[in-house]
This record gives structure tokens, sequence and C-alpha cells, in this order.
């Protein structure tokens, strides 16, 4: 048995090509194990032809109700949902944001669906569920509902399998050794670390908002995308036991 399991996700899949571009090589070259892809966004169709061949990795839907940065925006599968976006259909930027408008749990549901359907017709085997910006807590009664349908549709709710790693207090010296140090304070276990592959390229020069800038977050992703790539990283794994394993392998923690 391995000493440690780490459930390793790569969220965002379909929001960019250059998401895609680098959650390939963190499924191919590193140790990404669980992708989430988000269904409404312009790069689905490009991440559904440039990771079909992945047969080792667990596919999951991200369900999005959030649309974060200011100038890259997507909006909802359906249609006549108002209490999920703004007048012009692309969805609230922050959780907060969309609780304020009092979003509709049938309306959620409707759209969780369709998200759901879309993302199948394009070619995802999706095995669980997970939440974009947890925007489930904008909405009274959502956290029940999601577990019901995660259940009717044969997909995992990534709830009770996922435990993430601890913040550690440390003076390393770039995001890649506190990774190992968050590997080191654990010591064993079943832990998930969740990161958003990228490069620091153009496209993603183009997200960003108020809070951080696109050049920040581009940045910030391709350090991420090291987290399942760093040769520091794979070594670390293979000298200390460390497996990572796909939701579908994990354990319930409750």
């Amino acid at each position: 048995m391995a000493r440690l399991a780490l459930i390793t996700r790569g969220d965002d899949a379909g929001s960019s090509m250059t998401a895609n571009r680098a959650i390939r090589e963190a499924c191919k070259e590193g140790i990404l194990r669980n992708v989430s892809v988000m269904v409404p966004c312009d790069a689905l169709d490009d991440a559904a032809d440039r990771l079909k061949d992945l047969d080792h990795v667990c596919f999951g839907l991200h369900a999005t109700m959030n649309a974060e940065w200011s100038r890259v925006r997507w909006g909802a599968v359906s249609d006549h949902l108002p209490s999920l976006v703004l007048a012009d259909g692309t969805f609230f930027q922050s959780v907060n944001a969309l609780r304020d408008n009092q979003p509709r749990l049938d309306e959620a549901m409707d759209e969780l669906q369709a998200q759901l359907d879309k993302g199948r017709a394009a070619g995802f085997a999706f095995a669980y569920a997970d939440q974009h910006m947890g925007f489930g807590r904008a909405i009274d009664g959502f956290d029940e509902a999601f577990d019901q349908w995660c259940s009717k549709e044969g997909l995992l709710n990534y709830r009770p399998y996922h435990q993430r790693l601890p913040s550690v207090a440390t003076e390393a010296g770039d995001p890649v050794e506190q990774v190992i140090a968050q590997l080191e304070a654990v010591g064993s276990g079943q832990w998930a670390i969740v990161g958003h592959p990228a490069y620091d390229t153009e496209e993603m020069h183009e997200t960003g908002n108020e809070n951080m800038s696109g050049e920040d977050i581009a940045k910030d992703r391709a350090w991420q995308r090291r987290w399942f790539t760093d040769g520091r990283i794979l070594d670390y794994c293979k000298m200390n036991d460390v497996v990572p394993i796909r939701y579908d392998e994990a354990e319930k923690l409750y």
C-alpha cells in the first residue's frame, strides 16, 4: 500500500487552448490523473480533441456557474435562466454576486444537466463532478440536490473523497518546493492537490480581473502546471511512495 495516495486534479479544461495544452502535458509527462472540464467555455471542442486519447485519466464535469474574468466571458448552456446570469447572458463574476441575485435551485439544476449533456455529447465519459469556484454555497439546497443528481447520473460527487493538502508555513523557495513541503507535512493517507495548469501565453494574458492581472494569472498557472510535471515533484513521489490516483480509485473519507 502506498504511503500517500494523492488525488491529482487539473481544473479548467475547456477554458482555453493554453489550458488544454498544459493539461495534456501534465497528464502525459507528469502525475495529473483527474481532469475537470468547463463545458460552457469556447475551447470545449479543442479539449475533447486534444485529450481524447488519455485513457489513464479520469474526467469530471467542472460544473460552472461563475465567470470570474473581466474580458474573457462565458455563460449558461441553457436558455431562460434569469436568476443565474447577467443581462448579457454571462455568469456573475463572483459567488457573492450570484448569491445576491437569489439564484433558483431549479434553474441551477437545469443548467447542470445541460452542461453534463453537452459535455457527454462532445465525447467526455465523465466519472465525477465538482464545482467551479464552489458556487453551490450561493444556492439554497444545492448541496443535497447536487449529491442526489450525481447518484442519478452515475457520477462520483468529489466531496467525500477530497481532502486538500493543508497550507504549510515554509521558507521554500518556489511553489514546487512548497508542494513538496506540504507532502512532507502530511506524511501519509489520502490527500488531494488541485491546480489550473497553463502556460504564460498571450491567450492567458486576456484573463484577469480587478484583483489579479492576466499576466499574473498566466505566471501563477504556469507554476501550477509544474506542480504536476516538475522533475522535483516526480522524483519526490517516486522516492517517497507517493502514488497519484484517480477519483474512481480513491476511498471515501466520510
